[in-house]
């Protein structure tokens, strides 16, 4: 089974280099425009279903995706971004001077630290492979499948699929509205391609 996972096309918080967590960041213009040309680079793929996070930039980006292919995507909250609690609408500096324990924390040890009324990056981790996996067996879906999500979520995904440490996952996390493809097959997940840019 296929599927093509895409990081949600860009936002003005991105561009800002905002934390934004589960904070419901739109679209910025320029990430309409990268969705529409992921659209055309997936529109002769033979897509069977779509499923988003939840959250309007995911969402957004996989309903312009999905349009023309005549799909409706389907919204699931396991597929959100880290929910980074007090850290969300800051920038990293202001989380150092707000809350340096807590950074520091993160830094030494993400996989067991989190923000403050957040998640830690295991949580997040193991939130979305659980949806990842449930929405790629056979039973539930045949493919080929989009799934629209972000870049944290999706880079300790392809960490654990390279069997690389979840804490590793900036060196797996895609640009915005690029995407990555993954074969289900009897073994787990396979990456047949990362990080593609359209």
């Amino acid at each position: 089974m296929q599927i093509f996972l895409v990081r949600h096309g860009v936002t003005e918080w991105n561009k800002k280099r905002v934390i934004q967590g589960q904070v419901d960041v739109p679209l910025a213009p320029e990430g309409r425009i990268q969705a529409r040309e992921t659209g055309l680079f997936l529109e002769t793929l033979g897509l069977k279903k779509a499923f988003c996070s939840d959250l309007s930039r995911a969402r957004e980006t996989a309903e312009i995706i999905s349009r023309p292919l005549g799909l409706k995507p389907k919204e699931i909250t396991g597929l959100r971004e880290i929910n980074m609690g007090n850290w969300e609408g800051l920038s990293w500096e202001e989380v150092g001077e707000r809350y340096p324990q807590e950074r520091k924390a993160w830094l030494e040890d993400p996989l067991n630290n989190g923000p403050g009324g957040g998640e830690n990056i295991t949580q997040a981790a193991t939130r979305f492979r659980e949806a990842v996996l449930s929405i790629s067996e056979p039973e539930n879906n045949t493919g080929p499948v989009l799934i629209v999500s972000h870049g944290l979520v999706i880079g300790t995904l392809i960490s654990w699929i390279r069997g690389h440490p979840v804490s590793r996952w900036r060196e797996y996390s895609p640009d915005n509205a690029t995407v990555s493809e993954l074969e289900r097959q009897k073994g787990g997940l396979h990456l047949v391609g990362f990080n593609k840019d359209i």
